[in-house]
């Protein structure tokens, strides 16, 4: 079964109220996104209002996002789990989901998988319905479409179509948020997990979601080979050098200092020339290690993202040539388990994100 039939019939699953309509409108949302609703105005203070609505009737989504199709989620305006101060960064995680995407020949490919589950049974359709309502869509043009009254009535629905991936993000966002707005000084978020769990994909999120944000990784500091020792090895996290990155990275940053960013270049053995990167507002620091015990009070939010094997080694097969496979399997993996166990990182971190369902590639 396709990806789209199986939202599909998880939404029908969920909301067995859905009319023919009803499907239309995800898959339109599926295929080109929030786009046109951005277009409509201002997007906070539609948010604001939608909000107090929500509030009011005591909204109470049993998810705060939901798989569209297309990388795009439905993220619910659940108050139970949003608060005001929320909205404006939800603002712009709409937003920055309202791209340009889509077109009518995916639509229809969408809308032919939906009318071939109903014609099959796996929809609580009548078929005959849902080829009339496709003929008089096509008619229409294919215009973005509202839920039916009956949806409305039964579910009372209040989201924004945005980003899949953001959405997955958006506790760790919400952390990150929150500390911007309760310190005037820099603030400095470590993200640490798992390889191929989006560490990397996550920071340039945030790069673009928060103004002044300087991005930092910690594949600059990997270990000189005058460090290797068997010794060393054995510790917990001890394959990167944080001495260096407690000395040139960690330290200036909490003082509110420009960084000399030396990388170094494991083809070579040697230092790239120092680049002179100041302090922003916010820095993420992100990649393994960096909750490194001798690292970590250095942060103020700590974030940790995973995912299951399975999908870390799909990720893996996918970024990485053989040769480089062979090594993350037998010697990176292992080391960061024990790192991860011995250091107890998951359980000291104010948020953790599982990223196993995303479609991320590192």
């Amino acid at each position: 079964m396709s990806v789209m039939k199986r939202i599909l019939s998880v939404h029908a699953q969920r909301y067995p109220l859905m009319e023919p309509w009803d499907y239309v409108k995800l898959l339109y949302q599926s295929e080109f996104g929030p786009g046109h609703l951005v277009e409509e105005g201002d997007v906070l203070p539609g948010l604001q209002a939608e909000f107090i609505m929500a509030k009011g009737i005591g909204y109470a989504p049993p998810y705060l996002s939901e798989a569209i199709g297309g990388g795009l989620c439905r993220f619910h305006l659940d108050p139970h789990r949003l608060s005001p101060e929320d909205l404006p960064l939800l603002a712009r995680c709409f937003a920055l989901s309202a791209r340009p995407r889509g077109s009518m020949a995916g639509l229809w490919h969408k809308l032919g998988e939906f009318s071939a589950l109903a014609h099959t049974g796996a929809l609580p359709l009548d078929p005959e319905e849902c080829d009339l309502i496709l003929h008089i869509y096509e008619m229409m043009g294919c215009p973005p479409r509202r839920h039916t009254n009956g949806y409305r009535e039964a579910y009372h629905p209040h989201y924004r179509v945005m980003d899949r991936d953001l959405g997955c993000f958006f506790p760790a966002f919400q952390a990150i948020d929150a500390a911007l707005r309760a310190n005037v000084e820099p603030v400095i978020v470590a993200v640490d997990g798992r390889c191929a769990a989006g560490k990397t994909s996550f920071a340039a999120r945030c790069a673009r979601l928060f103004e002044d944000c300087q991005v930092f990784h910690m594949d600059d500091f990997f270990l000189p080979p005058e460090k290797r020792t068997p010794q060393r090895l054995s510790e917990p996290g001890g394959n990167v050098d944080y001495e260096r990155a407690l000395t040139e990275l960690f330290t200036p940053l909490s003082r509110g200092e420009a960084v000399a960013l030396r990388r170094f270049e494991c083809a070579t053995g040697t230092y790239s020339a120092p680049r002179g990167i100041p302090c922003g507002r916010l820095n993420i620091i992100e990649g393994s290690y960096s909750l490194h015990p001798a690292l970590a009070d250095r942060s103020l939010v700590h974030i940790f993202l995973t995912c299951g094997p399975e999908t870390q080694n799909a990720r893996l097969i996918r970024r990485e040539d053989p040769e480089s496979l062979q090594r993350f399997r037998q010697q990176w993996i292992p080391l960061e388990e024990a790192y991860f166990a011995e250091s107890s990182v998951e359980s000291r971190c104010d948020v953790v994100i599982d990223t196993s369902r995303l479609p991320l590639s590192d």
